[in-house]
């Protein structure tokens, strides 16, 4: 049986143009070298595609695989192998140099990454709260076991009761109130609002919450729970339309941003300026690879980047 330069291109994981170029190198031999062209194309023998598979076989992971496994690009994984923090081996195979990795590396890595998404999400503001699951949404109140209480977890689904009990429940009784998606606010900036945790489940400070979550969308805020007691709350910038007493508590609670008032209509302001700055190509698609690895976004990681180099100084 003889077999096609397509069939021996996907045996070995190579592409047809990479296959005609070993034949020109006569680094592999079709059985039709003369008559290819006659006979519309190279024919190879299955000794001769057994022979390659066993001169290209890696001994481990090849960095395309090894790409595929951790969700990134062949680009972004050889700047974490220059960096030192992925261990890679490397082989001759014919002329050439080929990188390979040990699959306990891969998945030692994996794990890493794993750990340092979430050191990123517990860092700076706390840990970032889920705010909808496909039962309940967060803070909204509920009816456990006939008594009213009040969602202040999704995963896992817990509830602050009205004895001022915190407690982790299977379901919640009836539906939760619905959700509205608004879209995405692009204007570009936060306001952010430090507010301590309340412990009664008809504070208003979870009235407020419940009004923000619900008047903005779930993807125009972000709050975060964090170590001491606050809740660490970010607001793109949109329109809220509120009671006096929750606007009181925001003028109270705001640390970055600022907030236009009128007739009970808050517009969320912030504090920062535009500035254009040109950055090379190369560099730029490294910050691109990144930001799509942690699912942020570009000019999060340059600002981060900013502030550290200040930071530093």
């Amino acid at each position: 049986m003889y077999y096609s330069i397509d069939y021996v291109a996907n045996v070995l994981g190579k592409s047809k143009r990479q296959v005609q170029y070993l034949v020109q190198q006569g680094l592999t031999e079709p059985i039709n070298l003369d008559t290819y062209r006659r006979d519309g194309g190279y024919r190879f023998s299955e000794e001769e595609v057994r022979r390659l598979r066993d001169v290209f076989k890696l001994p481990g992971i090849s960095v395309k695989e090894a790409a595929r496994q951790l969700e990134m690009t062949p680009q972004y994984l050889m700047q974490f192998i220059r960096e030192g923090q992925i261990n890679s081996e490397i082989v001759t195979i014919g002329n050439r140099r080929r990188r390979w990795f040990h699959q306990e590396e891969i998945e030692r890595f994996k794990n890493f990454l794993s750990q340092r998404a979430q050191a990123k999400r517990m860092g700076e503001y706390g840990r970032k709260i889920r705010l909808i699951s496909r039962e309940v949404h967060i803070f909204d109140e509920v009816l456990v076991q006939g008594s009213m209480a009040r969602v202040v977890s999704v995963e896992p689904l817990q509830v602050l009761t009205a004895n001022g009990e915190f407690v982790q429940i299977d379901h919640v009784d009836g539906n939760s109130s619905n959700l509205q998606d608004h879209p995405y606010i692009r204007t570009r900036g936060f306001v952010e609002f430090q507010i301590p945790i309340p412990r009664h489940y008809q504070h208003p400070v979870y009235q407020l919450l419940f009004q923000l979550l619900h008047q903005l969308g779930e993807k125009n805020i972000q709050i975060f729970e964090q170590e001491f007691g606050d809740y660490y709350v970010r607001c793109r910038l949109g329109q809220v339309h509120l009671a006096e007493r929750e606007i009181k508590l925001l003028q109270r609670s705001i640390i970055k941003g600022d907030m236009q008032i009128e007739n009970q209509t808050v517009t969320f302001q912030s504090n920062e300026v535009q500035k254009t700055l040109y950055l090379p190509k190369d560099l730029l698609k490294q910050y691109d690879d990144i930001a799509e690895q942690e699912k942020v976004q570009v000019e999060e990681i340059l600002l981060e980047a900013l502030q550290q180099y200040i930071t530093k100084k």
